[in-house]
């Protein structure tokens, strides 16, 4: 019973197993029926009296060509292998080593006994390839099934063909069971490299899968902190503008009665708070865009947004950049530019500087920028306790590439940024 449960699973993997064709296995089928199409016409052009129909070349050379055309164009059609899903592999093979063992017993088999043995070498090679095709797409148990199959089919086509089976029955069983033997080796080797090689695929999807969540999730996360982030530039600009504009028109519907002057003077205040909230606004949008990047590339942006800042806040710039910088993947300009917003307005905002270095330098695969400033300073520990989301930030900005960050600060000393990446080590 158990024997009868392995040959019937053992049919199921070798017709039923899979759809989907191994890559190449087709190729290599229809490049095995061109060149045994070759030996057979040479052998019969060799010897021409050679089988069971011996002497009939002609005949030979028809049924040869028109079997190995036939299945040539079976293998090239899609429409069949889209129709016949699982049995198309099958069919081929069944096909070839059927038409292999009549063709050898018909027209290629030399009656002799040393003829017997070259003429089993010669079924060997013509069975041999289809043995790799079934280990290559199905496996040991397929094997098994065709090492049977052709084993048996052999059996019963010898005494029929070979009217001397008699005299070398012998040689026929020994040959046959060194054959029978080398296939189960042969097949047994070819599956079990399938099989790892399977199973690396299968673990290497299953990476590809995981790592395609992980750069949505981190592209997500990404997003998110982005939308943070502008939710802070929006509060520290939009917010805080238009609070103080609501407080100072407040005090000027309640004195527009009792203190004409007073109003006017709180509402040219609320004028000039509106003007440059709105001038704040059209910064923070402007530093949202990516468009300085794609228009000016990193150094040229970099350098025109600090100019930028300096003529808003009135610190002094110093620079110390490269004329250019080609060929940077996208996501480290990006880095470096969003990076660099953020120190300079920290210098900007927080630090009450007077000077701040701008320092770039690098290549396509590895960069470093360097930004410092004279300002008050800040304890980094205290900052890294605190809501300093900005730093937070810059930080997490870093890891996405792979950089190394690093900010030295103490208060009263000023503060500088160093951030480093290169493209096989991450910082350097």
């Amino acid at each position: 019973m158990q024997s009868y449960d392995l040959f019937r699973d053992s049919c199921y993997d070798f017709i039923v197993k899979s759809l989907r064709l191994e890559p190449g296995l087709l190729t290599i089928f229809r490049l095995f029926l061109i060149a045994q199409f070759v030996l057979m016409a040479v052998n019969l052009h060799v010897h021409t009296s050679r089988g069971y129909l011996g002497g009939n070349i002609g005949l030979a050379f028809i049924f040869i060509a028109v079997s190995t055309l036939g299945l040539l164009a079976y293998l090239s059609i899609p429409w069949l292998e889209r129709q016949l899903a699982r049995f198309y592999l099958p069919v081929a093979l069944v096909y070839s080593t059927v038409f292999s063992l009549l063709a050898q017993y018909m027209f290629l088999t030399t009656h002799s006994d040393r003829g017997s043995e070259e003429s089993a070498w010669q079924l060997f090679l013509f069975l041999c390839v289809p043995l790799v095709l079934v280990s290559w797409q199905y496996g040991f148990k397929a094997v098994i099934v065709y090492c049977l199959f052709a084993t048996l089919l052999d059996a019963m086509l010898v005494p029929v063909m070979r009217a001397d089976y008699a005299l070398y029955e012998q040689t026929y069983h020994r040959l046959s069971l060194i054959r029978f033997t080398s296939f189960l080796m042969v097949g047994y080797v070819i599956s079990r490299i399938m099989q790892q090689l399977r199973a690396e695929r299968q673990a290497l999807q299953v990476a590809n899968r995981k790592l395609e969540n992980h750069l949505v999730t981190l592209e997500q996360l990404t997003v998110s902190r982005e939308r943070n982030r502008v939710a802070r530039e929006l509060h520290d600009t939009v917010a805080h503008t238009l609070s103080g504009v609501a407080v100072q028109l407040e005090a000027v519907d309640s004195l527009w009665t009792s203190d004409r002057k007073q109003a006017h003077n709180l509402l040219r205040h609320s004028l000039r708070a509106t003007r440059d909230g709105l001038t704040e606004t059209r910064n923070a949008i402007q530093a949202l865009r990516a468009a300085p990047l794609a228009d000016l590339g990193l150094v040229r942006a970099l350098q025109d947004y600090a100019e930028t800042t300096a003529a808003r806040t009135g610190f002094q710039l110093a620079f110390d950049l490269p004329k250019t910088l080609d060929g940077l993947p996208l996501e480290v300009e990006q880095c470096f530019y969003r990076i660099g917003q953020e120190a300079l307005e920290n210098a900007a905002r927080h630090a009450g500087a007077k000077l701040v270095n701008v320092k770039v330098a690098g290549s396509a695969s590895e960069l470093c920028m360097e930004i410092a400033d004279d300002g008050i300073g800040f304890d980094p520990q205290v900052a890294e306790t605190g809501r300093h989301f900005g730093l937070q930030g810059m930080h997490e900005r870093a890891q996405l590439i792979h950089a190394a960050l690093e900010i030295f600060s103490r208060s009263g000393e000023g503060t500088r940024l160093s951030l480093s990446w290169h493209e096989n080590g991450g910082p350097r």
